[in-house]
């Protein structure tokens, strides 16, 4: 069975071996948003995915599926659970800051914007300035549109 929920306390090690496995350098486990999810298979987490969330704007901080468990369908429904989840706390924008293109997401509407185009979106965590790649997704846009790709 196949379970996507936010990540509880007791996941913090499983999620430190992700992360690492990852190699999320930017990204400290003992300070991972309380919007972190996790998916599980069979009672095992196999990856996970994090927001932070700032008025009605969020940033997806990173979305990892183990390497055993990619190409599964299963970081497709952990990022509509994101996309819900943001929705459900009244989030009207979700970025993604890459150093690279990253086409994956254009998949459920996200699309590149120019760095004059983006809300401002203001965190402790993040220099988002120094990311050559902004995506944008408006949530309303993607409950509107089948997103089914």
């Amino acid at each position: 069975m196949i379970i996507i929920r936010k990540a509880a306390d007791e996941d913090k090690q499983k999620l430190q071996e992700i992360i690492k496995n990852a190699n999320f350098n930017r990204f400290d486990v003992h300070h991972y948003s309380e919007h972190t999810m996790v998916v599980e298979l069979e009672n095992t987490i196999v990856g996970c995915a994090s927001l932070d969330i700032s008025d009605d704007l969020a940033v997806i901080r990173f979305v990892y599926i183990l390497t055993d468990y990619q190409n599964q369908g299963l970081g497709d429904g952990l990022v509509r659970a994101l996309i819900n989840y943001a929705d459900r706390r009244s989030v009207k924008k979700i970025y993604i800051f890459c150093d690279n293109k990253v086409d994956y997401f254009k998949r459920f509407g996200f699309n590149y914007i120019t760095s004059n185009k983006f809300d401002k979106y203001e965190t402790n965590n993040m220099n988002i300035n120094k990311y050559p790649f902004i995506m944008e997704l408006d949530v309303n846009e993607f409950f509107s549109k089948c997103q089914c790709h």
